[in-house]
């Protein structure tokens, strides 16, 4: 028989389900779905420093760089979409008859905000949990995985990892990402 360290859940406090994922020129900009997929992980990644004394306690402690990491996989090959999320990297053209996206000689990457929206409804209350990173740029190329015809799911993954850095351009303690959730 197991034995419980807690007494109970709070089930309001989980987090159900997946996200949906969004990108936008800005955080205050529109923002544009990346479509059907999953988003895999997201990581706090603080850097610590600290000033070694060698004969006395350690002076000072502190926080030398942080990022934020968002891990999630595309199913759906739209050209606009996956060509915003390189940020500049590469370019996107249309015509009635083709989605085109061509890379290659581009140097400048441009940060984009990304926004990834968890939504629950609980006892008829509409509950989302919403993280925005502000300044955050692709860490891969366009990476299509392809699969068999015969595999019991043949679709196609484009996954990606989002790096966010601080951005210096936002008030102090409000630069690298906001994690918020309508509370019930």
């Amino acid at each position: 028989m197991a034995t419980y360290q807690n007494s109970s859940v709070t089930s309001n406090k989980l987090i159900l389900g997946n996200c949906k994922i969004e990108t936008s020129a800005s955080a205050a900009g529109t923002y544009v779905n990346l479509g059907a997929g999953i988003v895999n992980s997201f990581t706090h990644t603080p850097e610590f420093y600290d000033a070694q004394a060698g004969n006395a306690p350690d002076p000072i402690e502190g926080v030398a760089s942080e990022t934020a990491t968002i891990e999630f996989e595309l199913i759906e090959y739209d050209g606009s979409v996956l060509s915003a999320i390189q940020c500049g990297i590469t370019e996107y053209s249309a015509t009635t008859a083709l989605s085109t996206i061509t890379a290659g000689g581009n140097q400048e990457v441009t940060p984009r905000a990304f926004r990834i929206t968890n939504t629950r409804t609980i006892s008829s209350t509409t509950v989302e949990t919403i993280l925005t990173v502000y300044k955050a740029t692709m860490q891969t190329g366009l990476t299509i995985n392809f699969k068999s015809d015969n595999d019991a799911d043949p679709i196609a993954i484009m996954p990606g990892t989002i790096v966010a850095k601080v951005d210096t351009t936002r008030s102090e303690g409000d630069q690298l990402f906001a994690l918020t959730r309508t509370v019930v």
